[in-house]
Order: C-alpha cells, then sequence, then structure tokens
C-alpha cells in the first residue's frame, strides 16, 4: 500500500488541521495509507514575548519544510498565514483547500458580546500588532498584554482571571470544536484579519508528482485566488509577517472586491484603501493597494515599527 506522511506542528489546533487533510486525502484515495509526523517548531518552544519581536522568519513553519527535504514527510500542512511570503525555493503549495471562517473573535468572562462592553482598563491577551493597533482604535484604554502558546492556554488564561478578554481567529476555535466560547465574532471588515487568515496551505516536494497530483484534488480555486491576492498585499509591503496589516477580501462572480487597513501600534493612525477589479487583475490590484497604503504614511508606520523593535 502506497503511503503519504504528512509533516505537522504538535499543537491541538496543527493537529485538528492536518487530521482534516488527512480525511479529505483518505476519501479521494482511499489506497493510501495516511500517517501524521509530528514536528516541534521554535514558534512552540518559545512562547515568552509578543510574536512580532522574533527576528525569525517561518516561526512555526520552516522545521516543518524541512521535514519535507530531509525525507521524513512528503506533505506539510500550515496555516497559510503563517508562511512566510517568499517562496521556499523546491516546494509548492498543491492545495489551498476551501477556507475557514476569516474573522477575528472575543473570548472574554462574563457577559461580553462586544468590544464595547469591556469595562474601563481591561487587559486584552493578543501577540498580533495588527489587534493591538485596531482595539486601541476602538478603545485606547484597553491594556494589551502578550498571549502566545497554544488556543488552549490562551483561553484558560481567560478562564483563570489572569486577562479579562482575548482576540483570537475564529477558524481555530471552529477545528478545534470551541465555538462555544466565543462571547462575540468581530465583523471581518469593520475589524480586518490577517492576510490568508482561515486558510491552509498543504505543500508538497516540487519534484513529487505523485504527492502533487493526489493533494492538488483538494485545492479549492476561489480560495486561493482570495487568499493569494491578500498575501501579495503583505508582500508588497515589505514588513514581514507580523506587521500590522489587516486585509478583507470578496470574491463575486469574476470580480475580487480587497480592503486594506495598516495602523501604528497605539491606533491613533490608520490607513484604508480598497478596491475591485476583473479576477485576472488580482495581482495588480493588491500590488496598487501596498504602494497606496505605503505612500499614504504606511512606510512611516513601518519604520517606526522597525526602530521600536531594535
Amino acid at each position: 500500500m502506497k503511503q503519504i506522511r504528512i509533516a505537522t506542528r504538535g499543537s491541538r489546533l496543527a493537529m485538528a488541521q492536518s487530521n482534516y487533510i488527512k480525511t479529505r486525502l483518505e476519501q479521494i484515495a482511499p489506497g493510501v495509507e495516511i500517517v501524521l509526523v509530528t514536528i516541534s517548531t521554535k514558534g512552540d518552544r518559545d512562547t515568552s514575548d509578543f510574536l512580532y519581536k522574533s527576528e525569525s522568519v517561518g516561526f512555526f513553519t520552516s522545521e516543518v519544510e524541512a521535514a519535507l527535504f530531509d525525507g521524513r514527510a512528503d506533505v506539510a500542512v500550515h496555516s497559510f498565514k503563517d508562511l512566510p511570503t517568499a517562496h521556499t525555493d523546491g516546494l509548492v503549495i498543491a492545495a489551498v483547500p476551501e477556507r475557514e471562517s476569516t474573522a477575528d473573535v472575543l473570548v472574554a468572562r462574563e457577559n461580553i458580546r462586544a468590544i464595547e462592553d469591556l469595562p474601563a482598563g481591561a487587559t486584552v491577551g493578543t501577540s498580533s500588532l495588527r489587534r493591538i493597533g485596531q482595539l486601541k482604535h476602538l478603545r485606547p484604554d484597553l491594556r494589551c498584554v502578550p498571549l502566545r502558546g497554544n488556543v488552549e492556554t490562551r483561553v484558560g488564561k481567560v478562564e483563570s482571571g489572569q486577562i479579562d478578554a482575548a482576540v483570537l481567529a475564529q477558524a481555530g476555535l471552529n477545528r478545534l470544536g470551541l465555538s462555544h466560547i466565543i462571547s462575540a465574532v468581530l465583523d471581518s471588515r469593520a475589524f480586518p484579519t490577517a492576510p490568508a487568515q482561515g486558510a491552509l496551505a498543504v505543500e508538497v516536494r516540487a519534484d513529487d508528482t505523485v504527492s502533487r497530483e493526489l493533494v492538488g484534488r483538494l485545492d479549492d480555486p476561489p480560495t486561493r485566488i482570495a487568499a493569494e491576492t491578500e498575501r501579495r498585499v503583505l508582500a508588497a509591503m515589505h514588513g514581514g509577517c507580523s506587521i500590522p496589516l489587516g486585509i478583507w477580501s470578496r470574491i463575486e462572480d469574476d470580480t475580487i472586491t480587497l480592503e486594506a487597513i495598516i495602523s501604528d501600534i497605539d491606533g491613533s493612525q490608520r490607513i484604508q484603501r480598497g478596491g475591485s477589479v476583473a479576477l485576472q487583475d488580482a495581482a495588480g490590484l493588491a500590488q496598487d493597494l501596498a504602494e497606496q497604503l505605503l505612500s499614504a504614511g504606511g512606510d512611516r508606520i513601518l519604520e517606526r515599527m522597525r526602530n521600536e523593535k531594535k
């Protein structure tokens, strides 16, 4: 029997994502044995501070990709938003399956149903510059604190009272069966999320034609177009995966609409640009929006961020 090995991080969320791909592959190729290979990454081991302070590229992905190169695995499953925008030579994204929710959510104690319901000076956990800037824009009084670790650890800090609330991706909670703990779903257009949030990227070696053909059958073209277009804006900003950039996109018929926001960390400066084009012109729209954001002051926001990081 042919065997396909899937490299995955060891967190419950990563395992849930990889098991989803495993199940899908088993459905389309019942004669193939699919097994998981667990990989420990630096991003899982180092949870000490805000994620954006890391100097590493591919904080959660490079060691999983290494398993493809050294032959331990044939397929790697990533949260698409975690992948560096620079392509890894020798690997291809064979599939971007249908997307989960793109939204961020609020998980809070007590009867909280919106960011506006949080008490004055509430402590909100997040390690995302984008989320910090957007929270501060809406509620300058909120105190944002580092929140790392797996989903269960982050949720536990809310439940134990160490923090008042946390902002998380709805997709992750849905995949873990934790939708019931969501206090509020944040509107993705008003609170735009990370490029490609909610999408998975399934990688294989470029020369592995068998795995490439099999995995490619899971690809969802609208999801791939939307996620790749969002990431093109990020790549054109030349700021890395942790910049305070939020994206909202929608595909209707043969048209894609894209809105992008960059804000500084205290939420006082917020720059937004958007547009709609035919699908074949999506890459050009992404480049145009990035240039507009940078020329409108986004370049100064990124420069301040780089100086603060130093």
